[in-house]
This record gives structure tokens, C-alpha cells and sequence, in this order.
């Protein structure tokens, strides 16, 4: 019997997290903060910044998050770096003082500026330096008096904020990088990967998605992959996901031996990980060896029904080697058994999808969704399978409260998707109008509603026999890619070179159409 068959079958539970600005001394240890006393402009405003920082000492220091650097190691780097203590009026530069934090030991530095904005009330400008990265994260500004319990309460929002504002910002970053990858725009998802490293270089969810991205054959960067992969080992040996990629990028470099021990060890260190299994299936098949590893699955169950231990690892093995009808009833049966096996119950839903079977793929996607009902994600995804199972109803309600919770993009173009299907295409203009209400000259709403009058458009304009049937097609064609052409002309940003692409093969298929149009019509008098 292979490794694979004799692991314990202890399915860890599924658990999404995210994490915010970590440390020096990271899950061990507190995050050194250094503070610098704010700027500046006159007698007041010298008040407000005093006080504010010996209230940001205290609070930080009752933290149990927080540790101080000590001032005078702080002063000493300003000092090396030829800042004066009587800079510190006119408030201290980002490259300054991420400099002087990192000579100070710090991993994040509070400083910023203190000005009047009339009627006795002062603007408090406030940075998060964070220095493993050297970037600025600048929260809303806070309005103060000269009154002690109002900058007391002022730096008590300051301190509690502070982690949640580095967070927030790397979350953002992610949020976004899961839109591109959702969409398969691979270097935008590269690109917002690397914003939120920046804020935080070790948040190990987002090197581990850019990783593998980079081991994507649209991507193709296998030796970028294997650094970052290296890198999170190298701080967390036991980490089962990063395991299983440097398997993946040993399979991609010819060395199915050593990636099978690798696959073992994630294994070993998260007995849920799917991707170790299909990744150790895969090495099994690179050796030559998949169909004795079936066999050896097969005969476990033959002698014992009830090992699911086989059952498991057998039913991902089918999968692997595109077997899902075969896989589907394995999968079912460990899943009565152990029901909170989350992950394996997503296999389940795949499965289901791949055969064909959207109402029992749509049915284990809520049973999912109902312990993780936060998840915009598989909400979305639950919504796809019902419209493919006929149940629009279902999928718009879904849909609707996905937006009215969050207002995400991707339902509004679900949502006209499901519509657009049903042929209610006077709800699904409704649904474009209140994208365009929810964001006013929003680049991303302009591309998604311009590329699905884009793609609809296409279609139309590709079908291809000169009768005069096909006409009403290629005038809805051309409407639609009109259509796109208006809302695409209004993209800016990093998407407008793609926009202009699509602007440009638009125009081109409606020539096309319009030639297509001219020609039936002639030879039909």
C-alpha cells in the first residue's frame, strides 16, 4: 500500500482568515511601535501635540499588541540621519522616518501633523509607517480641540485603529487581487498581490496566492514561485500549502521523486490539503505509477468498504486523471460520515458541476455557504450554479441580497448574466443602470458592463451564414457592441489599454456586421 493510503484521515475544519500587520516578533511575540511627536504651527497646536503623544504612550504601552521603542534609540537614528530635534516642528519626511524606525527597530512609526482649521478646532494628520516595506498608510484625518479628554479620546482611536488601518489596506489590496483572479487577469492580480506585500510584507496568504499565480501556465514564472515558496518555509517549515507548491514546482521542473515527498510532508502537516493529494496523484502518474495507486485504493476497498482512508484519497485520485462520475460516489460517502469535511465537500461540488449535475452541485454549495455565510465568493459561486440549475429565482434573490450587503461588482454582472439568460433583458438594463448609480464613473464598472456588451456583441457578429434570417442577429450585434464602445470610451486607469483593444475590434465587427447585412439584403432583391 502507497504513503498516501495509510494517512489518518483527521480533515482539519475549514477556516478562512486574513492577516493584518504583523510584527517583529510576528504569532510570538508584540509589534514595536516608535512614535515621533507630531507637527506643529503654533502655541495650541504644540499643546494638542504634546499631550497626543504621552496619550499615545500610554495606550500603546497598555497594549498587549504593542511594544515601545525606546525613545532614545528613536532620537539616536534621527540623529544619525541629520534630523534635529527641532525638525520634529515641521513634521518628519515618510522616507525619514521609516528609516529611522528601522535603525530604532520599530515595524511601524506613528507620526504627522498638527494644523488649525478654524473655530478653535485642529486637523490631526496621522501616518502608519510601515517599515518592513518602507510604504505610508494615512488614515482619515481626526478633528481635536485643546482639551485634554478630547485628545485623549483621539489618541485612544488612534491606538485601537492602528493594526486595522494597516489591515484594511491589505485586505483592499487582496479584495482586488481576488476580482482579477476571478476574472483571469493574471498581471492586474500580480499587481495587487504586490500592493498588498508592500503594506505588509508578511502576510503569507498573499506570497502564497502570488505564488501560484506564478506557477500558472499563462504566467509561467515556475523559479518566482519556488522563491516565494522557499521564503515562507524557511519562517514556517510545517506549512502544508507551501509544501504542496514546492511539490508543484518540482513536478514543473521534472522531479516527480522529490515532489512526492514534499506532497507527503504537506500531508503530514494538513490532512485536508487536496492539492497535496492531487498533487501526490500527479506525481504517482509522472512516475508511471497511477494506475498501480488506483489498483491499491480499489483492493483496500474491496477487502474493507469502510476504509475511508482510500475512499478519500481514491476519490481524488479520479478526479485527478478526470475520472468525476467514478470520484463522485467516494466523495458522497465519506461525506456522509464526516459532513464538516468542507473542502472535500467543494470537490463534491466541482464534481457534480463537471458531470453536469448543477442542482446537487448547487445543493452542497449552500450546505457550505450555511457555515460560512460571509463568503461573498462562494455566494457568488452558489448564485452561478442555481442559474445553471434553473433556479433564476433563487439565484437573483441571492444575488440581490450579495449587493445590497456588499454592493460587489461581480453580482451586479452576475445578476444581468442571469437576465440577460432568462431573457429578461429589460432587468438586465436595470441592473447595468444601478451598477452606474453604485459607482459614478467607476473605471472597473465601465470595463465589466462594456466587456458583456463586448462578448455578447462578438458572438453575434461571428455567426456566419449570408441569410436573411441572421440579420436581426447582426443588428442586435451591432447594438450591443455599440453599447460596449459607449461605456468602454469612459474607462481610464490601467484598464484603458485593454478597453481601447476591445473599442477596437468592436468597431471592426460592426463593419463586419454591417458588410454581412448589406450583402444579404442585395442578394435577396
Amino acid at each position: 500500500m502507497t504513503r498516501l493510503s495509510l494517512i489518518g484521515l483527521c480533515i482539519a475544519s475549514f477556516a478562512c482568515s486574513q492577516a493584518v500587520a504583523s510584527g517583529g516578533g510576528g504569532a510570538d511575540g508584540p509589534v514595536n511601535v516608535a512614535l515621533v511627536q507630531f507637527g506643529y504651527c503654533d502655541s495650541d497646536s504644540r499643546w494638542i501635540s504634546g499631550k497626543l503623544h504621552d496619550e499615545l504612550k500610554r495606550g500603546f504601552t497598555a497594549s498587549p499588541e504593542y511594544a515601545l521603542v525606546d525613545e532614545g534609540d528613536l532620537a539616536d537614528a534621527f540623529s544619525d540621519l541629520g534630523f534635529a530635534s527641532s525638525d520634529f516642528q515641521y513634521g518628519v519626511p515618510p522616507d525619514i522616518a521609516s528609516q529611522a524606525a528601522a535603525a530604532a527597530g520599530a515595524d511601524l512609526i506613528l507620526f504627522g501633523f498638527i494644523a488649525p482649521v478654524g473655530a478653535g478646532s485642529y486637523s490631526i494628520s496621522w501616518n502608519i509607517g510601515v517599515v518592513s516595506s518602507g510604504s505610508t498608510v494615512s488614515p482619515p484625518q481626526i478633528e481635536a480641540t485643546k482639551d485634554a479628554a478630547v485628545v485623549s479620546a483621539a489618541a485612544g482611536r488612534m491606538v485601537t485603529s492602528a493594526g486595522e488601518e494597516v489591515g484594511a489596506r491589505a485586505r483592499s489590496a487582496l479584495q482586488m487581487a481576488d476580482y482579477h483572479i476571478s476574472v483571469e487577469n493574471w498581471s492586474m492580480a500580480i499587481a495587487s498581490l504586490r500592493q498588498a506585500l508592500q503594506v505588509d510584507p508578511r502576510l503569507t496568504e498573499a506570497r502564497l496566492r502570488l505564488a501560484s499565480i506564478y506557477m500558472r501556465s499563462e504566467v509561467d514564472s515556475a523559479d518566482r514561485a519556488r522563491a516565494i515558496y522557499e521564503e515562507v518555509l524557511a519562517s514556517e517549515p510545517d506549512n502544508s500549502e507551501a509544501l504542496a507548491g514546492m511539490g508543484n514546482v518540482l513536478l514543473s521542473a521534472g522531479d516527480p521523486e522529490t515532489a512526492r515527498d514534499y506532497f507527503d510532508r504537506a500531508i503530514e502537516a494538513d490532512p485536508d490539503n487536496a492539492q497535496a493529494y492531487v498533487g501526490l496523484a500527479s506525481s504517482y502518474n509522472a512516475l508511471g505509477m497511477i494506475n498501480q495507486a488506483l489498483a491499491s485504493f480499489e483492493a483496500a476497498l474491496v477487502q474493507n468498504p469502510q476504509n475511508l482512508q482510500a475512499r478519500y484519497a481514491l476519490g481524488l485520485l479520479y478526479i485527478e486523471v478526470g475520472r468525476e462520475a467514478d470520484a463522485i460516489p467516494h466523495l458522497e460517502q465519506v461525506l456522509q460520515v464526516h459532513p464538516d469535511f468542507t473542502n472535500l465537500r467543494l470537490k463534491l461540488v466541482s464534481a457534480y458541476s463537471d458531470v453536469g449535475r448543477h442542482a446537487d452541485a448547487a445543493d452542497n454549495a449552500l450546505i457550505v455557504l450555511e457555515s460560512d455565510p460571509d463568503n461573498t465568493q462562494l455566494a457568488l459561486y452558489t448564485a452561478q450554479l442555481e442559474a445553471r440549475a434553473g433556479r433564476s429565482s433563487s439565484a437573483i434573490q441571492r444575488l440581490e441580497g450579495i449587493i445590497s450587503r456588499s454592493g460587489d461588482r461581480q453580482a451586479y454582472l452576475l445578476l444581468a448574466t442571469v437576465y440577460r439568460d432568462t431573457g429578461q433583458y429589460g432587468s438586465m438594463q436595470q441592473v447595468f443602470s444601478r451598477l452606474r448609480s453604485a459607482y459614478p464613473n467607476d473605471p472597473v464598472a465601465n470595463f465589466m458592463v462594456g466587456a458583456f456588451y463586448y462578448q455578447a456583441g462578438t458572438r453575434g457578429a461571428q455567426v456566419p451564414d449570408l441569410v436573411t434570417g441572421n440579420i436581426p442577429v447582426w443588428e442586435s450585434a451591432i447594438s450591443d457592441l455599440q453599447t460596449a464602445v459607449s461605456y468602454l470610451s469612459q474607462v481610464t486607469g490601467y484598464r484603458s489599454g485593454q478597453a481601447q483593444e476591445m473599442i477596437s475590434a468592436a468597431n471592426n465587427a460592426i463593419a463586419l456586421c454591417e458588410e454581412k447585412i448589406d450583402r444579404v439584403r442585395r442578394y435577396s432583391q
